[in-house]
C-alpha cells in the first residue's frame, strides 16, 4: 500500500508538472517570434553597416592625397606671413593717422 502512495504520489506531481506545459509552449512561442523579429532587425542593421563601409571607403578613395596638398598649402601660408607681418608695419603709421583723425574729431 506504501508503494501505491509512493506511485500515487508521483503520478500527482507528473500531473501538476504537465498542468504548466501549456503555459511554457505560450512563452516558447512569443519568445520564438521575438528571436525572428531581432533576426530581421539584426540583418537590416548588418545591410546598413555595409552600406555605410562602402560609403567610408569611397569617402577615404576621394580624399587620398589631401594631406599632401595641404602640407603644401602650410608652406605657403607660412611664406604669407613674413609678408603679413610686413604689411602691418606698412599700415602702422595709417592706424595712428586714424586714431589722429578720432582725437581731431572728438572721439
Amino acid at each position: 500500500m506504501a508503494r501505491e502512495a509512493g506511485l500515487l504520489g508521483q503520478l500527482r506531481r507528473i500531473a501538476a508538472a504537465v498542468e504548466v506545459l501549456p503555459e511554457v509552449k505560450e512563452h516558447l512561442e512569443q519568445l520564438d517570434t521575438h528571436v525572428s523579429e531581432m533576426s530581421a532587425e539584426v540583418t537590416r542593421m548588418r545591410q546598413g553597416v555595409d552600406a555605410l563601409g562602402g560609403q567610408v571607403n569611397e569617402l577615404n578613395g576621394n580624399v587620398e592625397g589631401l594631406d599632401d596638398h595641404f602640407e603644401g598649402m602650410r608652406l605657403e601660408i607660412r611664406g604669407l606671413d613674413v609678408h603679413m607681418s610686413d604689411l602691418k608695419g606698412l599700415l602702422g603709421p595709417l592706424n595712428a593717422i586714424g586714431r589722429l583723425g578720432d582725437r581731431i574729431r572728438g572721439g
